[in-house]
């Protein structure tokens, strides 16, 4: 009878390392279709889905910038992205389902000249995920849930110490794969906002359709 070897930390990390790279190579081609699902469905005949589908492209774009990011080995920077990502899609869903007119007024209203500052923001974003939840409720959970997480990557935004710990000792390849794997789930999220505020029935089922041609680069309960 042979006693077995432990096991080498290398195997381990190599491991790591090839999740990383699956993981990113699947997160392209969900932005590609997340992309495409987009242009189908642009609709800005309305004040409401010109800003809800504005919030969207820039979620998408900050999304695509993290992977982009991490694929580079700048993580820090892409870690910073979290947050913006999160913020955008939590406001395009608040404009499609909460957003009163007269928010609507307020913040599509000219800026005078040499004004820099915002015209109206809105409630604050756990105030966002509650009215929300008032239309959407599973969604909401999920926010929630995602806020969580999303909180401690403020420090990358504020210079913190995570910050710091991560510019010294750098970020392990696992947490870069959850990293990626909740933005996807995040950007699932929004495709369904896409969808609602296309206006358009030949888009019904593709949320669906995006859920299951990319659930390999899902959080691993979403499989």
């Amino acid at each position: 009878m042979h006693a077995e070897s432990p096991s080498n930390p290398e195997d381990s990390t190599d491991k790591d390392d090839d999740e990383l790279r699956r993981v990113l190579a699947a997160s392209e081609a969900f932005d590609e279709d997340l992309l495409a699902l987009l242009r189908a469905g642009w609709n800005t005949s309305s004040r409401r889905s010109t800003i809800c589908l504005a919030f969207c492209r820039s979620a998408i774009e900050h999304a695509i910038a993290q992977r982009v990011l991490i694929e580079a080995g700048l993580t820090g920077t892409a870690l910073s992205l979290i947050r913006l990502q999160f913020e955008a899609v939590v406001r395009a869903a608040w404009v499609l389902h909460a957003a009163k007119e007269d928010w609507l007024d307020k913040f599509s209203a000219p800026v005078p000249d040499g004004e820099l500052s915002e015209p109206q923001m809105g409630p604050p974003i756990p105030a966002m995920i509650d009215a929300i939840g008032a239309v959407a409720g599973p969604a909401a959970t999920e926010l929630k849930r995602l806020h969580g997480t999303v909180k401690v990557m403020h420090s990358f935004v504020h210079g913190g110490v995570h910050l710091v710990v991560h510019a010294l000792r750098g970020y392990p390849a696992g947490k870069l794969t959850s990293v990626l794997q909740n933005r996807n789930l995040l950007s699932l999220m929004l495709a369904n906002v896409v969808v609602i505020v296309s206006q358009d029935p030949g888009l019904r089922g593709s949320v669906g359709r995006l859920s299951g041609l990319h659930a390999a680069c899902m959080p691993p309960r979403q499989r």
